[in-house]
């Protein structure tokens, strides 16, 4: 995948302010999207990423700076149901105390043109569920596993994005990824409503925006993996991925709604590789472009 964010002059500017690691030629980007390399006769060549056992990878990603202030959201006083739940600014969440920044997307990218096999148990939900008891969607950002590589070709998982309505009053869902591939859908959800469920293709290749066209305010995030090795960060900035493939050459990527997708410095590169068994820390610092 190549095409999830444009990572030409704006992507090497991002990089001097969070400090990248390592080019886009070098990191693989088949964590998000579908590897299709032709093979002679145009059939799909995909190539199994080789373990030789599992490794967990944990940290902490924590502000460099002064964190930006959240803020109250603009216009949410105008509906007195939505001021008795969460009312501020949701892109930076940090931890006044440590500095943990929550709602960072940590995850493994395998050796470019190869790919994660679905591992044998799962240990994945059939849904993601995304409620909004008040006017804010929580969580607000998730990860989704739709689709994996069995080992010879993609096949879907059966995971969905499930969107609920704890709240009393009305809410809209609008859910929108690029226009080619998941272009905008969905519908009203009525008070305590069950939610509606969305079936996200893998290969859009960038995050899934959520939005209720009635509280314009509310937005939330769901960003498409082929394989179930990524974390998002807790209110204390704090990540564990575990089982993840020992042996190969992996890449550690990470997403925030206001950097987009970037390769965050960690103790020893952006580019490890896993001993079967141990635990790396991955932990980094972010701040504001």
């Amino acid at each position: 995948m190549t095409g999830f964010w444009k990572i030409a002059l704006p992507a090497l500017a991002f990089c001097f302010a969070v400090g990248c690691g390592s080019s886009s030629d070098d990191i693989s980007d088949e964590g998000l999207v579908k590897t299709s390399g032709t093979a002679s006769g145009g059939e799909v060549k995909l190539e199994e990423v080789k373990s030789d056992g599992t490794a967990t990878i944990t940290g902490t990603v924590t502000y460099d700076g002064t964190p930006p202030e959240m803020g109250v959201i603009p216009g949410i006083n105008a509906v007195a149901y939505c001021m008795q739940g969460e009312i501020h600014n949701q892109t930076w969440v940090v931890d006044p105390a440590s500095k943990g920044v929550a709602n960072v997307v940590v995850w493994v990218n395998p050796p470019k043109g190869q790919l994660f096999k679905k591992p044998e148990q799962k240990t994945w939900p059939d849904a993601v569920e995304v409620d909004q008891p008040f006017c804010a969607f929580v969580p607000h950002v998730v990860i989704l596993y739709p689709t994996a590589f069995n080992g010879t070709k993609m096949e879907e998982t059966g995971q969905v994005l499930r969107v609920k309505n704890g709240a009393s009053i009305a809410h809209n869902i609008r859910v929108t990824g690029s226009p080619q591939k998941n272009p905008a859908r969905g519908g009203t959800l009525t008070p305590k409503s069950q939610g509606q469920d969305f079936n996200l293709r893998l290969e859009d290749k960038q995050e899934v925006s959520l939005n209720c066209d009635i509280h314009k305010w509310m937005t939330g995030y769901a960003i498409t993996l082929d394989h179930p090795y990524a974390a998002v960060t807790d209110k204390d900035g704090k990540f564990t991925i575990k089982n993840v493939p020992a042996g190969a050459d992996i890449a550690i990527m990470s997403w925030h709604e206001a950097l987009k997708k970037f390769s965050p410095e960690v103790a020893g590169g952006t580019k490890v590789k896993l001993t079967k068994g141990e635990t790396k820390d991955a932990s980094f610092k972010i701040h504001a472009k």
